[in-house]
């Protein structure tokens, strides 16, 4: 085992968590019409892409988007990328969706791309894996876990405030690893 490998385990602690976790109170996490921390990076959960598409966006986190770097991963990629491959070719608005979902691709700049190295896969796989045992996730939300997991970790490796509206998802990862930073909305 490598000696990362051995400085994230006892950063971690898998061994340590034994009880299910419980989510906070919303009084106790950092949303953006309350939060007296304003990020200079934010790196954004495929909630805020989905949301921004069909403007469902608060107005109070507008100020937040245009103040802060934007960036962005690979994964929520995929996962828009998936909701293309899942609409219905014969529904009359498909292709509109499909192009707002690549317009919104193309325009995300390469720089700005943080790709998960091994260190951020280690991490989220042993982030998703605590989780799935303690709450006793299913197959599906383990995998789910995993993508919002690497998301988790990018964020923290690279200094950015992970946006999200994933209140429960990302709450409970913010428990097992503190260090990360999460900006919630509703």
């Amino acid at each position: 085992m490598n000696s990362d490998f051995r400085a994230t385990l006892r950063r971690l602690k898998p061994e340590k968590r034994r009880a299910p976790l419980k989510p906070r109170d919303e009084s106790d996490l950092d949303f953006i019409e309350t939060t007296s921390k304003k990020p200079g990076k934010l790196l954004y959960h495929t909630t805020v892409y989905i949301d921004v598409l069909q403007n469902r966006f608060p107005q109070a986190g507008e100020f937040i988007l245009r103040a802060a770097e934007a960036w962005h991963s690979p994964v929520t990629e995929a996962e828009l990328s998936a909701a293309i491959g899942l609409l219905d070719p014969g529904h009359p608005g498909t292709s509109e969706i499909i192009e707002q979902i690549t317009a919104v691709i193309e325009r995300r700049p390469s720089y700005r791309t943080i790709v998960p190295d091994p260190e951020i896969w280690r991490e989220a796989g042993i982030l998703s894996g605590i989780l799935g045992r303690l709450q006793g996730y299913g197959k599906d939300q383990r995998r789910r876990t995993l993508n919002d997991a690497l998301l988790f970790a990018s964020a923290r490796k690279h200094g950015c405030v992970m946006l999200t509206r994933n209140v429960v998802d990302l709450d409970l990862l913010q428990q097992l690893d503190p260090s990360g930073r999460v900006l919630f909305y509703k």
